[in-house]
């Protein structure tokens, strides 16, 4: 090309580039702008976990006098919670990419207040709904405390009875409001808190009722996975193999436990509810140990000392293992563990034939098991 008709042209597309430079310059990315006071605010950092439960992100800010905020860019609608190391403040949320507005007081934090739009606004009203339920749950519980307590043990029972109902209400209502709300990302919220193992051919009730749009978001996409995991994990499957130290350094397979009932015992020494178990494994271990009953505990401990002076307090005889990565432990992870106590228990073949025993359904489990054997000799 003759180079002094080249030039013009360049001369052109320079002028091009220039008049659109502004124009994306001026582009700006959505973000969210959260804006929080609190009342009686006694901490003076605060933090920010936003995203779902496979993938989020946590902020640190600083608090003046009850006063912070929070800016960032979030790709769809995902949980937050805002709190501090104290856990004196403590606020759930859910956040997109608009202006949001919190009123808190650290006293009462049940009548924390959350404005916003979208998403924001639809998970405050649910929200408030269950919290209205548990303030009038709360109150119930306590009068009947109080009507017992008064000798009046007839009408106590009756109260008792309706609070338990109250206390049930909220989890019924979580559910429904799954089902209730297919195109919704609080209702994806509930049901990816929804899935666990014994709550599996439920959750991929709901998930196929799912919104296609909310099943192609980041947390349909989770809900996804997280039912791809526990289908491998459930009742009739073969156990997931895995190998894991023990305090000392040695290596423990599943596999070694072939031919005997094993329950992996999924714990942790900070866990309460684990702890108050542990009597009762250990009495229903040294029932059926000669039998052909072991048990085998992954710990979700970060830390090798207290694990290891919960299995002497609690004087667990039993294989103990765990790598000491918490919530991440692979074993844990392999199996889907979100919460412990958690357990499988594991047949002669390999097979998992049951999950979440505890107390007097293990019991009763495993006297059927080994009655039964008994039975046949």
């Amino acid at each position: 090309m003759n180079k002094n008709l080249l030039r013009p042209l360049l001369l052109k597309a320079g002028a091009l580039l220039l008049i659109a430079s502004p124009a994306a310059a001026q582009k700006k990315i959505p973000q969210f702008a959260i804006t929080v006071k609190v009342a009686h605010m006694t901490d003076s950092i605060v933090y920010l976990n936003y995203g779902t439960m496979g993938s989020s992100k946590t902020d640190t800010v600083k608090a003046i006098n009850g006063s912070f905020s929070f800016k960032g860019h979030v790709e769809e609608p995902v949980p937050g919670f805002i709190f501090t190391k104290t856990f004196k403040v403590k606020i759930d949320l859910f956040i997109e990419n608009i202006p949001i507005a919190i009123v808190a007081d650290q006293d009462s934090l049940y009548n924390t207040k959350v404005t916003g739009k979208g998403a924001t606004q639809e998970f405050e009203a649910f929200s408030q709904k269950l919290m209205d339920n548990r303030k009038r749950t709360i109150a119930l519980f306590q009068k009947a405390y109080d009507t017992k307590q008064a000798g009046d043990s007839v009408t106590a029972k009756i109260l008792q009875a309706k609070a338990d109902s109250q206390y049930n209400w909220e989890f019924k209502a979580r559910v429904a409001y799954v089902s209730e709300h297919p195109k919704s990302y609080i209702g994806a919220k509930e049901l990816l808190a929804y899935t666990a193992t014994n709550t599996l051919p439920a959750a991929i009730k709901m998930y196929d009722k799912l919104d296609p749009s909310i099943k192609e978001s980041n947390i349909g996409k989770e809900i996804a996975a997280r039912i791809d995991l526990l289908s491998k994990v459930e009742e009739g499957k073969p156990a997931q193999e895995f190998t894991q130290s023990t305090p000392d350094g040695k290596q423990v397979k599943l596999a070694d436990y072939k031919g005997k009932y094993v329950l992996i015992e999924f714990w942790a020494s900070w866990c309460g509810p684990c702890r108050a178990e542990n009597p009762n494994l250990l009495k229903q271990y040294k029932m059926y140990n000669s039998k052909g009953f072991d048990i085998l505990s992954v710990s979700l401990d970060k830390d090798k000392d207290p694990w290891l002076k919960a299995v002497e307090h609690d004087a667990l005889p039993w294989t103990q293992v765990s790598d000491l990565k918490g919530w991440s432990n692979e074993v844990a992870v392999l199996y889907g563990i979100r919460a412990v106590p958690a357990s499988f228990l594991v047949d002669p073949s390999g097979k998992i034939v049951a999950t979440g025993l505890r107390g007097e359904t293990l019991n009763q489990k495993l006297e059927s098991l080994f009655g039964e054997q008994n039975a046949k000799r």
